[in-house]
């Protein structure tokens, strides 16, 4: 017919994927999002195979699909870079605002008081809890209003795979993860001890007054939990989804784990949101994130908690829900994967880059290079020597 474009020739990258475990409107929505040529976030690319672009003295240039992903990526990271700096910056605030009112950390409980409470002042514990609670608010607002991120993208719903059974075996799965890591941390801790360098065993308010503990589980099982998940877990990782899966959950278990300056933590922070990221694409729902993150945490801290007012009690407590962790965790996992035939299965068309490339991006990243100097420096700097 004339006049009618032929679109058999016309290759539209965002319109060839769809994601994993969402339902349709998370689809529509992430398509009009990455449809969207004034939103330098979103990996947009329609071509029409007959089209040529030619320059004098330089012949026919060649723009395909891989190139303009690699430039929305370098975006996205240099996004993802300003956004962790700014967080750091909080850090930054708090960590001297601690030194100021109580003489140094009120947030963490140390390897080397790990039997016992400190005397972290009320007004010192609300301090840091105002401003941490603003360093993830402000991260959020500046994320989702850069990015153009939709609500419906930013805040999965799934599509009928987030089950309460999933729900169950995907916090069995990190509390078994949890167990492990904490077993880990402390062995590192233990090693950095030698050279008198002291690691954070618990992060909870320094304190068993009432009052403030009230305050730390608030903060640290629910509040935290909720808006670090709705930022990296969220945000993050939802907008990384355009560059393949396996790489947006790297990036975000990156970018959280980078956020705890201390050497003992790290790694585990990173493997914990490892977890978190594959559990919440395989059901496809923020809440199953925040279920994760909240539940471990709870589980965590009531266990430190009673190991610091009693550290016989701590120590059987401890080995109880251990051996209920690893018999839970087999037998939900058992359960679903014979039911629903688990596994992760990372599609290999889902990026036009390789998994090696888009690492190197992000290495040359200058926005995500300053970030992780900066966190360096602020983890050599949070160390507590000669304890």
């Amino acid at each position: 017919m004339a006049g009618k474009k032929d679109k058999s020739f016309v290759r539209n990258v965002a319109k060839e994927r769809t994601y994993r475990n969402q339902n349709e409107e998370y689809d529509d929505a992430y398509f009009k999002w990455r449809a969207d040529e004034t939103n330098q976030f979103s990996f947009n690319y329609v071509h029409d195979s007959r089209e040529h672009s030619y320059m004098a003295g330089r012949g026919f240039i060649k723009h395909d699909a891989d190139t303009a992903e690699s430039e929305t990526l370098h975006n996205c990271l240099r996004l993802l870079g300003a956004v962790m700096l700014v967080m750091l910056l909080f850090d930054v605030v708090n960590y001297l605002l601690a030194i100021y009112l109580n003489g140094g950390t009120c947030s963490a409980v140390f390897f080397s008081n790990r039997f016992s409470f400190g005397e972290a002042s009320e007004y010192s514990c609300i301090v840091y809890t105002c401003v941490s609670i603003l360093k993830y608010i402000t991260a959020i607002v500046i994320y989702q209003v850069r990015s153009k991120l939709q609500r419906k993208v930013a805040l999965p719903a799934g599509s009928g795979n987030d089950t309460a059974e999933f729900r169950a075996t995907a916090i069995m799965m990190l509390l078994l993860i949890t167990v492990m890591g904490r077993f880990a941390s402390f062995i590192l801790s233990t090693f950095l001890s030698v050279v008198k360098v002291d690691s954070v065993y618990m992060y909870m308010f320094d304190s068993n007054e009432p009052m403030i503990q009230a305050m730390s589980i608030a903060y640290n099982c629910l509040i935290m939990p909720v808006l670090c998940e709705i930022l990296f877990r969220g945000l993050v990782l939802q907008s990384f989804r355009q560059f393949g899966d396996s790489y947006a959950v790297a990036v975000a278990s990156i970018a959280c784990g980078l956020g705890f300056y201390d050497l003992s933590y790290i790694g585990y922070s990173i493997i914990c949101s490892l977890v978190i990221g594959v559990f919440t694409v395989r059901s496809g729902s923020i809440v199953t994130a925040i279920l994760m993150h909240m539940v471990t945490n709870a589980v965590n801290y009531a266990v430190v908690y009673v190991g610091l007012l009693n550290r016989g009690l701590g120590r059987i407590l401890a080995m109880a829900v251990c051996v209920l962790i690893f018999a839970g965790a087999l037998v939900a996992y058992t359960r679903l994967n014979y039911r629903k035939g688990w596994s992760f299965n990372s599609d290999t068309n889902e990026s036009e880059l390789t998994f090696t490339r888009k690492i190197k991006i992000m290495l040359s990243s200058n926005t995500v290079a300053m970030w992780f100097v900066c966190a360096l420096v602020l983890t050599i700097v949070n160390m507590r020597i000669g304890q």
